[in-house]
């Protein structure tokens, strides 16, 4: 059985930039994760915040992930840049 939370280590949210442990906690699977709409669901916790990202599967197949952190909102949505956040789940293979 595969675990729903996993950690890893990312650079902390101070202007130091000191690793710091991220835990990420899996909140919600699609049963259907072939169709349309969100595939995972992920809280994030260890920065300033708790953050969401969200894995989604649109309707031509191709997947696009989502976080909720500033750094995403205002920088990511509609540029190939992609959070903290984000990059550390993908280098964790999930």
């Amino acid at each position: 059985m595969q675990s729903n939370v996993i950690f890893t280590s990312l650079p902390g949210p101070t202007r130091k930039r000191q690793p710091s442990p991220y835990c990420y906690r899996l909140t919600y699977r699609n049963p259907q994760p072939h169709e349309p709409g969100c595939v995972l669901l992920w809280e994030v916790c260890g920065g300033r915040q708790e953050y969401q990202i969200a894995l989604e599967r649109e309707a031509t197949g191709k997947l696009r992930w989502h976080c909720t952190c500033a750094d995403a909102v205002y920088r990511g949505e509609d540029s190939p840049h992609t959070c903290k956040h984000v990059r550390g789940l993908q280098a964790l293979g999930r």
